[in-house]
């Protein structure tokens, strides 16, 4: 196992900076996930340490060894992609046994780790099929198997799971955690599914226009995000976001937007009395009260099960989204709410920076 440090990395593709002077040290066993949108440059970074791509400047390090130069089969590395990139000719036990058959293995050896890495992921039984005779999420499991049997000091996954259903997602993705903790190997995995991120890495970096904008444990990166952003892209539904001003009040933060007033429990400290704000609340955070609170009109309510999400506009047009639990009786489209955070949960913004100044109500 090994860990990997990242020094000053940059990559330009032309006029075009995909990753920019990115400083990363991932622990040796660590699960660390890059999550971002699309063209974010999650992909980048893993085909950088994987030696698929030239970095333009900086150093890559695999344990001890710089490897910023080396080909990727000096590299230690075993990559899962997107697509399986299984070989269609090959039955299921010599895909798995490829890479150990090209560094000339004895048999007996080759079999016995590739019977072993089989019945792990419980696919012992397919071993004498074909590809196109699996479903795809057999498939990804000889992918994964492939990787694993050549005990690599890093694991890099590049959005392994994209190509399946829901439920099969769901259950792969708790297969992998319990894989990791059987295995302690170093992984680096790529996505753009935050449920993904947060229910799998350890830690998870989350990624903008080439820049690491935040890095924590998923508790850290949820509750207290470090800018606009973050607290965007981190949650579902999305954060509440309102305009207004923050005013100090008997040395308390109190904000003050288009039909809102609403006064953060603690201290002004980090607040200026006038300042351009942003307010945000999650939609989980908000309870419907009865008495004095954040007002809306009910426009559309959604029930998904064990959820209702409700959306709503307050009087200065501003959208409010309400995540209920669904056993609870839900407020009719049309009717008028008032909302409170729960425990006070709430973020303030600079509107000019992005960046976080203020939070309140957290554990």
């Amino acid at each position: 196992m090994s860990d990997v440090r990242l020094e000053g990395i940059t990559k330009i593709f032309g006029n075009s900076v995909a990753v920019a002077k990115m400083d990363l040290h991932i622990q040796d066993g660590e699960f660390l996930v890059l999550v971002g949108s699309s063209g974010c440059g999650k992909s980048t970074t893993l085909r950088m340490i994987a030696g698929l791509e030239k970095p333009s400047s900086g150093e890559i390090y695999i344990g001890p060894k710089k490897v910023t130069n080396l080909e990727p089969k000096d590299r230690d590395i075993a990559m899962v992609f997107q697509s399986y990139a299984l070989y269609p000719h090959k039955k299921v036990f010599d895909n798995l046994a490829f890479g150990l058959q090209l560094k000339k293995k004895p048999k007996n050896e080759i079999k016995e780790v590739v019977t072993e890495v089989a019945e792990m992921l419980e696919i012992g039984s397919y071993l004498e099929r074909y590809p196109k005779e699996l479903s795809g999420g057999q498939r990804q499991r000889v992918a994964l198997g492939r990787a694993i049997v050549r005990h690599p000091s890093v694991f890099l996954m590049d959005e392994p799971l994209s190509n399946l259903d829901a439920k099969l997602r769901a259950q792969t993705r708790a297969e992998l955690i319990k894989l990791h903790e059987r295995l302690k190997t170093t992984v680096v995995y790529v996505t753009h599914d935050q449920t993904e991120a947060m229910t799998m890495g350890k830690r998870i970096a989350v990624m903008q226009g080439g820049v690491i904008q935040q890095i924590g444990t998923p508790a850290e990166v949820y509750k207290t995000p470090t800018n606009l952003f973050v607290a965007g892209f981190i949650g579902m539904p999305p954060m509440n976001f309102f305009e207004g001003q923050a005013q100090i009040e008997d040395g308390c933060v109190v904000f003050q937007g288009k039909g809102i007033r609403y006064q953060l429990p603690g201290n002004a400290q980090g607040v200026q009395n006038g300042q351009k704000v942003i307010l945000g609340i999650r939609a989980e955070c908000l309870n419907v009260v009865a008495e004095s609170g954040i007002s809306g009109i009910v426009e559309v309510v959604e029930h998904i099960g064990s959820e209702a999400i409700i959306h709503a506009t307050t009087p200065g047009k501003e959208k409010l989204v309400i995540k209920m639990n669904g056993y609870q009786e839900a407020p009719a489209t049309g009717s008028a709410i008032k909302v409170k955070p729960c425990q006070g949960n709430a973020h303030l913004f600079d509107a000019g920076t992005g960046n976080t100044i203020y939070t309140a109500g957290v554990v």
